[in-house]
């Protein structure tokens, strides 16, 4: 099992030469997303959620990045179990860039706060089962009957009359062309044969053998690696710098400052790093310069003596803590844990005359592309965003 990246100019040409259902519809609860923080474009073609060809492999559209946590097996797992397809021919693409791919609380195309499979668990199992009842109709369609006649299973629909089947690949030309049925029945839960159980992931396969391409492993002709040697402290920023020996290294094509820190580009990442390794800097450290552990903890305990806000009121706590027998007072303090990915934070970008394209391993594909935008001064639907796998995420991949 593969689990693969499909633009959406291909999906869309496949979608419409294969023969194939591609059911794609705004749910209710979803509303609309936006696709920049300052405008909402229009999405000229929809974007499927679901596609299957006619050899009766289905193909499913993840909304969510992946990155470690499995959500695309879980949300194909969703969908499957209502559609009642093969789960063996089930492979998953990241979403293109776009609107219906908003998540159904936050509105934008973004993946955070452990709410994917909260988020997505009934929109994607309508997908499914409204897909399902599209082949159940079209199949009744072919055979004259009713459509309680029918029943999908395990990639088919069968005719309970005489036990006549139709496999999914051959139904969905004809599925495709029937209206999304406007009341969806999901299966009860003691119907389930999928969900609740144990899987292998579809992306792990790939992860095994070393076939997962990741944004790191994106190669493009001519393309130039950038690395930057970062001021230590947060909100600093590079007051001079000597980068003599590092412009002497063989495959460094410029070194120069960013707002916070010092840039080197070069003909590969070795080379960067090389380089970056030999720049020597002096920093302008910002507010946070002298910020440690210690002042840290002296302003938690300062902000932790201060009333905190009330989101909810009951009983009297105050005059039961004063008449209490025995108080304990006590302190609990965990150290700041590291939120580094196995794999560093990356990105590759194409700019071009009439627009953009970015691979990159990110949680926040709305906002990601808005700022593309807003930094080149391209309109919104100029933005192209490959969503690869990411090597970790931890939030830190969210803005």
């Amino acid at each position: 099992m593969t689990t693969t990246r499909l633009s959406r100019r291909a999906f869309l040409k496949t979608g419409a030469a294969g023969g194939l259902l591609c059911l794609s519809f705004a749910l209710q609860e979803s509303g609309r997303f936006a696709q920049a923080a300052e405008a909402a474009p229009a999405i000229p073609s929809p974007n499927a959620f679901i596609r299957i060809e006619r050899d009766g492999s289905v193909t499913i559209v993840s909304n969510k990045s992946e990155m470690g946590q499995g959500i695309y097996t879980s949300l194909a797992m969703l969908i499957a179990e209502e559609l009642e397809c093969d789960w063996s021919r089930v492979k998953v693409v990241s979403a293109p860039l776009g609107a219906i791919y908003g998540h159904t609380v936050f509105h934008i195309q973004l993946t955070g706060g452990s709410t994917s499979t909260i988020s997505s668990y009934d929109q994607y199992r309508k997908i499914g089962a409204a897909a399902r009842d599209m082949l159940i109709a079209a199949a009744a369609q072919r055979w004259g009957v009713p459509a309680t006649q029918c029943r999908a299973e395990n990639g088919r629909v069968f005719n309970n009359a005489n036990a006549a089947s139709l496999g999914f690949g051959e139904l969905s030309e004809a599925a495709a062309k029937l209206p999304v049925p406007d009341t969806i029945a999901l299966k009860p839960r003691h119907r389930w044969k999928l969900l609740g159980t144990r899987v292998h992931r579809l992306d792990g396969p790939e992860k095994l053998d070393g076939s997962a391409q990741f944004a790191m492993d994106v190669r493009l002709p001519g393309m130039l690696t950038a690395l930057i040697l970062r001021c230590p402290s947060y909100g600093g920023k590079p007051k001079h710098f000597n980068a003599d020996a590092a412009r002497a290294v063989p495959g460094v094509k410029a070194v120069f400052a960013v707002s916070n820190g010092v840039a080197v580009l070069a003909d590969g990442f070795w080379p960067a790093k090389k380089a970056r390794d030999l720049l020597q800097a002096e920093w302008e450290p910002g507010p946070n310069g002298g910020l440690d552990s210690t002042k840290l903890r002296e302003q938690y305990r300062a902000l932790a003596a201060r009333p905190g806000q009330v989101y909810r009121r009951a009983g009297d706590a105050e005059a039961a803590l004063k008449g209490a027998a025995k108080k304990l007072d006590a302190w609990y303090e965990v150290p700041y844990l590291s939120h580094s990915p196995m794999e560093p934070l990356n990105c590759v970008v194409w700019l071009k005359p009439d627009g953009i394209e970015i691979w990159s391993g990110t949680q926040s594909q709305t906002i990601d592309a808005g700022l593309a935008a807003g930094m080149t001064g391209l309109k919104p639907e100029q933005v192209t965003l490959h969503t690869m796998l990411l090597g970790g995420g931890f939030g830190r991949r969210a803005v």
